[in-house]
């Protein structure tokens, strides 16, 4: 049944129902695509929703912002679980190019500025999708694997890193064959730079 535009009630079927059409639509577009009005008649409601309930198109982009930070955060979990941290950590990087290549539009709300929120405990957590990389980097530097250094540190180096390649994989290789090859050279050259004693165990090869 659909919902007429004139209602009043907005619960939260109405809400996910908004947010998850939204968070498709932006999947692979950029945010000053997104149309409040198409998006609220695609669920049976008017633009006074929204604005209810989001508090506009910035409160909307926030909702998809953490919504998107939510599902790359469990596609890097997904992949974890090897034999070896320095097996999981490989994974990890792997994942967070797939996602971002198969999301291109949310993954530029994830890692651009942040979205305004009004929920400011959400903002001091940080990007939940960061907690797998930070505690493969903490494992590794206990491990002895990874250089003694700043967790932190060294989970923005890697970061960095693998923004900077997926980035341009996004916007200037995506047609190119050498576009996972380039990765895997820069993966391996920014885990190498944190490994400890030469040790080639953290920049092995794929599995």
């Amino acid at each position: 049944m659909s919902r007429s535009p004139a209602r009043a009630q907005y619960d939260e079927s109405l809400r996910h129902g908004i947010l998850t059409e939204a968070t498709r639509r932006l999947r692979d577009a950029e945010p000053s695509t997104l149309g409040l009005r198409p998006l609220a008649a695609s669920q049976g409601t008017s633009t006074t929703a929204i604005y209810t309930m989001f508090g506009g198109k910035s409160g909307l982009l926030a909702a998809v912002a953490a919504e998107a930070d939510r599902q790359l955060a469990t596609a890097l979990r997904e992949v974890l679980g090897h034999d070896s941290v320095e097996t999981d950590m490989r994974a990890l990087c792997r994942a967070y190019r797939r996602w971002a290549l198969e999301n291109p539009g949310l993954y530029g709300l994830v890692v651009g500025d942040p979205a305004p929120t009004h929920r400011p405990e959400v903002a001091a957590a940080g990007p939940q999708w960061r907690r797998p990389l930070l505690e493969l980097v903490d494992a590794l530097v206990d491990e002895g694997l990874f250089r003694d250094a700043d967790v932190h540190e060294i989970s923005t180096s890697i970061w960095a890193s693998l923004h900077g390649v997926v980035s341009l994989e996004i916007g200037v290789w995506r047609e190119s064959p050498s576009a996972e090859q380039y990765f895997e050279t820069q993966l391996a050259a920014t885990l190498r730079s944190w490994t400890a004693g030469g040790s080639a165990a953290v920049t092995g090869a794929a599995v």
